[in-house]
């Protein structure tokens, strides 16, 4: 069966031909506005500050969510700049996402702002901004000129009756917190039904947090976010900028050789390893400036840049692009500590720390991904250990994989893959096999060859064949370690490995794994927080929240858009005990 990954060539082609526009306004033009929301306002250093992320197309005069970017980037301000940067992944005006919030961050007040490649395409680009507070718990540290000391105890900001009149108010939005009671009990699990009774679908995001009042700036919902902005298409104004990230993040390149090294339209190629698909291939213009239009590589990975056609011997440099536009902070709201918050900060400090040392993160949950747009169907896994094991990989390819063979065509080794069709049509491929170990592509075969088949765990085979930018290939042989670490992959001169700080994972934390009669004492005042849920009009959703094991005040926030683009709200308080 053929198949094939959308060529490098069209996409840049079709991207170019969308943004290639002069500075004017004009009319039709995808115009983005992003908004953030928080599962909070105020945090401990070393707690994860929790994101769902709205994009929106406004160019049509309202609030609509944006189709078009699939990237949106975050900095963690202070008033002396950018502290902490990250990226989301957006599909339909979605993303979601967390900021970690390091232990040793300083006491203050700090602003999250985002934006998207596109938004930066506007003259007088309009970031989006949230304030948060931040308060260390192990340090004196405080931001320079950012935090005051209260002369007095003042009332805490927490009133729940003063903080929001949304109680139990939506449109159309049902919901049941344990039969609608406002008292339920802890350390159980307790049903909650979303009903959504309106004329549209809706998407929001939920969090359920512990009031715990502490004192943070006043935020921005989602209904004044939509109010507040400007809607008239004159106001816009593009020039020429960064490259709009439509299919994924947009990743440029400079390659710069030790010696005079004729670059210019050889491919390169780039590769993430760990991965089973992230390989992208581009051309090298005149400028030694190369662009890959992927589809996102997710997490922190190592990146693997090669130029198979340039000479092996000579040393290439690679210096890749920061997005990061990282502008001037400006002004923040100074924080005031006041003496009465004490006690909410030490129960918050331990609630870090426990979290921290008992590994948190594996109750978050990470949500579903599209699907590999390249390695699909018509492929074949060969499990070594469920085969008798071989030091040599030759006699591993020649005595179980059927499809594989090892062959010397001059003075270079290759492995080639025996092709079949539907019609049971037999071909084999010469010199084109893609090789990939850990994800990584290996062109000079030998290695494969001569590598230790006692660090593979399996060999996949993908019959068919593949484009993918400039190269193509017929098979893709996909050998993978027990540890993903290609260890002991030797890689030429002009092979260059280095850190990368993909999209975010989207994740949600709602404490399903939290189990009765564990050691570990259940602290958590978020318990329940999912930045992506779409309810369609006329149906429900049931979900469990799981309380935690001690008494106290917690709010339910459900804050999202329809369908029509007018924004949802409803708020609630209830006690556990």
């Amino acid at each position: 069966m053929r198949r094939k990954l959308l060529s490098g060539i069209i996409l840049t082609f079709l991207i170019t031909t969308m943004l290639a526009q002069g500075v004017r306004t004009v009319p039709g033009r995808v115009v983005e506005r992003v908004h953030i929301a928080t599962d909070r306002d105020a945090y401990v250093a070393g707690e994860p500050v929790w994101i769902s992320l709205y994009c929106f197309d406004i160019s049509k005069g309202q609030g609509k969510l944006s189709t078009f970017s699939s990237v949106a980037y975050i900095e963690l301000q202070n008033v002396q700049g950018t502290v902490i940067t990250d990226k989301i992944a957006v599909n339909n005006g979605r993303g979601a996402g967390r900021i970690e919030l390091p232990p040793v961050l300083a006491t203050g007040n700090y602003r999250i702002i985002a934006y998207t490649g596109q938004m930066l395409n506007e003259v007088s680009p309009a970031f989006s901004q949230k304030l948060i507070s931040v308060y260390n718990t192990l340090t004196s540290e405080r931001v320079p000129g950012n935090v005051v000391v209260g002369k007095k105890d003042s009332t805490l900001r927490g009133e729940f009756e003063k903080k929001t009149s949304f109680d139990g108010v939506a449109k159309g939005l049902d919901v049941r917190i344990y039969g609608n009671n406002t008292v339920i009990p802890s350390k159980s699990k307790i049903p909650i039904l979303i009903t959504n009774n309106g004329s549209s679908d809706i998407d929001v995001h939920i969090s359920i947090v512990r009031n715990d009042s502490l004192p943070a700036p006043a935020g921005t919902g989602l209904l004044a976010f939509l109010k507040g902005l400007d809607y008239n298409p004159g106001s816009f104004s593009f020039a020429n900028g960064p490259t709009a990230d439509y299919e994924g993040e947009v990743i440029k390149v400079k390659v710069t050789p030790e010696k005079k090294e004729p670059l210019t339209d050889k491919v390169i190629c780039l590769s993430a390893a760990g991965g089973l698909s992230d390989i992208y291939t581009t051309l090298i213009d005149s400028n030694g400036r190369a662009t890959f239009f992927t589809n996102s590589v997710f997490g922190d990975r190592e990146l693997i840049l090669d130029v198979p056609e340039a000479d092996t011997n000579i040393t290439l440099t690679y210096d890749m692009t920061d997005h990061f536009v990282k502008p001037s902070p400006g002004p923040l709201p100074q924080l005031v500590l006041q003496r009465n918050i004490g006690e909410t900060l030490r129960r918050r400090s331990q609630e870090m720390q426990v979290w921290r040392r008992f590994v948190a993160d594996t109750l978050f949950e990470k949500i579903k991904l599209k699907k590999d747009p390249l390695l699909t169907l018509n492929y074949k896994v060969y499990k070594l250990d469920d085969y008798t094991r071989f030091p040599v990989m030759k006699e591993v390819v020649s005595e179980y994989i059927s499809e594989l063979r090892f062959r010397k065509v001059g003075e270079k080794t290759y492995l080639q893959m025996i092709l079949s069709d539907q019609l049971s049509n037999v071909s084999i491929s010469k010199y084109n096999t893609l090789v990939l170990l850990d994800g990584i592509p290996v062109f000079d075969h030998s290695k494969i060859l001569n590598y230790d088949p006692l660090k593979v765990r399996s060999i996949t085979v993908y019959n068919g064949e593949f484009l993918i930018g400039y190269l193509s290939f017929n098979g893709i042989a996909s050998f993978e370690t027990y540890k993903r670490d290609y260890s002991g992959l030797k890689f030429n001169r002009n092979t260059r490995i280095l850190d990368f700080k993909g999209v975010q994972f989207p994740s949600r934390f709602i404490g399903k794994e939290v189990r009765d009669g564990e050691k570990i004492p259940d602290m958590r005042s978020v318990i329940y927080w999912d930045p992506q849920v779409s309810i369609r009009k006329g149906e429900s959703m049931d979900l469990s929240l799981i309380t935690p094991n001690y008494e106290g005040k917690f709010i339910i926030t459900i804050e999202g858009i329809d369908s029509d683009g007018r924004g949802v709200i409803y708020k609630k308080e209830f006690s556990v005990r």
